[in-house]
């Protein structure tokens, strides 16, 4: 399905379960959510950054690092700042009641700010990391909290202009761009993936400067060149297209997203995996599902599964890692999963699909950036990887 029609399928059959279901719901939808603690060996602190391209017209980015910490903790961040703008922003582009957004806007982050960082001689390497289109710096917060956790330093991008509740430092709103704009409009879709990949050169730029001139906030131990960077949706393939233009991107991961852009004609040599929906066949399709996405079944099938493989292979001219997650929808990759109730409705495979999401994107960095063996999955998770 199209990032919409998932969002508001899954809410339908929430609020379709029956009445005996109503009053749970009412006091489930409260409750926030509880993100997967961090699984490695550090805890983990933060730092929220604002950063502006005066080459670009003063463009500002919001950035929030997460990163090794020192000592043990028990606090946490709040999930957005703003709660009240990105409870707005997704129920404008989704329709969902904001009862159920609250339950991940409200939620904990279990992360410290501006906690003392944990010291290493080396660094730690540092990721880059894009959200989807319209989505948040916040919206992998299962994800990037426990890379942290195992060592990485990571950075969360929030593109301004297509990104859900932006609000920078002198309360100026950063705002949306309607999905169509890059779904139904191939000039501004490639237009758009070069704006976000120079947002992340940029912040790449900005943090090897503020690591060399000791102006970070927090003293943190990066090791500059051991740079990976990924993204969810149009982020992921922001990453594909980053590393055709700035090689200090040694490594890249794609979650769910479509390859825009013209990068296909060029390609790049660095390893790369994609992670990827269990996405319905066009056979399959219903006519409604196909009017969200706003295709005939013969443009759904060319999408999705022609050009999507004629692009990724001829962007990723040594080969790549493919990964297609059983049962899994475009949002199984990100925070937004976890905000319906009745999960053994809506979503019961959904811790499963963080737990992989986890495990094959540390893995992966762990072999291209720490140098270390790759490790199998878990026999409990391999079940849902489809050949």
């Amino acid at each position: 399905m199209s990032v919409k029609s998932t969002f508001k399928s899954k809410a339908l059959s929430v609020f379709g379960v029956g009445a005996i279901l109503v009053f749970s719901l009412s006091v489930m939808a409260f409750q926030p959510v509880k993100i997967p603690a961090p699984s490695g060996k550090y805890a983990v602190g933060s730092v929220e950054l604002e950063v502006k391209d005066m080459k670009r017209e003063g463009r500002k980015l919001k950035v929030i690092l997460f990163y090794p910490a020192a000592e043990a903790h028990k606090e946490s961040i709040p999930y957005h700042p703003y709660p009240d703008s990105l409870e707005k922003d997704l129920q404008s582009l989704y329709g969902i009641p904001k009862i159920l957004i609250k339950k991940l806007s409200r939620s904990p982050i279990p992360s410290k700010n501006l906690a003392k960082p944990q010291e290493a001689v080396s660094g730690f390497p540092l990721l880059l990391f894009s959200h989807g289109y319209n989505g948040s710096r916040f919206q992998n917060s299962f994800l990037l909290p426990d890379l942290a956790s195992h060592g990485y330093v990571v950075a969360s991008i929030e593109h301004s202009g297509s990104a859900s509740g932006t609000i920078f430092n002198d309360l100026t709103v950063g705002g949306l761009t309607p999905f169509d704009s890059v779904t139904h409009n191939e000039p501004y879709s490639d237009r758009e993936i070069i704006t976000w990949s120079d947002d992340q050169i940029f912040v790449l730029d900005q943090i090897e400067e503020m690591s060399l001139r000791n102006q970070l906030p927090v003293a943190i131990s990066i090791r500059l060149e051991k740079v990976g960077v990924f993204g969810h949706s149009f982020g992921g393939a922001t990453s594909a297209n980053t590393l055709i233009r700035d090689k200090r991107f040694l490594a890249g991961i794609n979650l769910d997203g479509f390859y825009f852009g013209k990068g296909h004609l060029k390609g790049f040599e660095q390893p790369f995996m994609e992670i990827r929906a269990d996405n319905p066949s066009a056979a399959t399709m219903s006519r409604k599902d196909l009017k969200e996405w706003k295709m005939t079944r013969e443009e759904y099938h060319n999408f999705l599964f022609v050009e999507w493989e004629k692009r990724i292979k001829s962007l990723a001219r040594n080969g790549y890692e493919k990964y297609i997650i059983k049962g899994s929808n475009h949002m199984s990759f990100t925070d937004f999963t976890l905000m319906f109730p009745f999960g053994f409705v809506t979503a019961p495979h959904r811790k499963d699909h963080l737990e992989i999401t986890r495990e094959l994107v540390r893995s992966f960095f762990d072999q291209h950036l720490k140098g270390k063996t790759r490790e199998p999955l878990e026999e409990h998770l391999e079940v849902f990887v489809i050949d």
